[in-house]
């Protein structure tokens, strides 16, 4: 399954992620860091530590 992945501060839909997948991204509209996960089915977005 795939699965559309948003910024939880802006809204800006960033990209498509599968299950398993880990993925470290800037936003390009507001620029957060941010840290991505999919397992089972689950999406979890969290700000990466070092965000600036």
């Amino acid at each position: 399954m795939t699965n559309y992945v948003v910024c939880r501060d802006c809204g800006y839909k960033l990209l498509k992620a599968d299950n398993g997948s880990t993925i470290e991204i800037y936003c390009p509209k507001c620029k957060g860091k941010m840290l991505i996960a999919v397992k089972d089915g689950k999406v979890i977005v969290q700000k990466s530590p070092d965000n600036k």
